[in-house]
């Protein structure tokens, strides 16, 4: 039954943007794990939470008529990659952003990771999205990488994945988990949304 209503929820979220209006932009928020799929730990601190709540503050900041945004997940639902992929790829947005946390056995490492793959159909893109994050986020510690994540290959769109900080860096842990760090991050990516 969980996952007819999950197959009935995808395919609804199919449905209503494959009749957006001819001048909208659709961007895709990937939401990084779910339920049983925790994500990076650290303590109680789990990485599927927070950026769960990371990704709902940018959709409720998000004021635009003319640009939707769309969750892979709105809920503490499991969506599996393969159905990620296959949900994008239906959608067809602008581009997709993946939101995660990191984790590191060095107490003492920091920063915002941006990756994106060569084997992106839209590699160009990618790089320029990966740019355009980079530049919205300001002074940070920030650094591009290249993996072949799949989100990253199996995704017809543009895309990035973000890994916002490390959970396991006292500093970053607490910009992740505050309201003040969690308004901070969505208006770095709301920035990228203007239309």
């Amino acid at each position: 039954m969980k996952y007819l209503l999950k197959f009935i929820g995808i395919a609804l979220l199919i449905f209503t943007f494959a009749f957006s209006g001819v001048n909208d932009r659709i961007i895709v928020l990937d939401i990084g794990h779910g339920e049983k799929d925790t994500g990076a730990k650290h303590d109680h601190i789990n990485e599927k939470d927070v950026v769960f709540n990371i990704a709902k503050k940018i959709k409720e900041l998000h004021k635009s008529k003319h640009t939707k945004i769309v969750l892979t997940r709105d809920s503490d639902a499991f969506v599996t990659l393969e159905e990620r992929a296959e949900m994008i790829n239906k959608i067809n947005p602008e581009f997709v952003i993946s939101l995660h946390a990191n984790w590191h056995s060095d107490k003492n490492k920091k920063g915002t990771e941006i990756y994106i793959s060569n084997n992106n159909t839209e590699i160009e893109k990618s790089q320029e999205l990966a740019k355009n994050i980079s530049d919205s986020f300001g002074n940070k510690n920030i650094t591009i990488k290249n993996a072949n994540f799949n989100i990253l290959t199996k995704v017809n769109s543009p895309s990035a994945l973000i890994e916002l900080g490390f959970l396991t860096n006292d500093e970053e842990r607490k910009l992740l988990t505050s309201e003040k760090g969690q308004l901070e991050f969505a208006n770095a990516i709301l920035r990228l949304l203007k239309d």
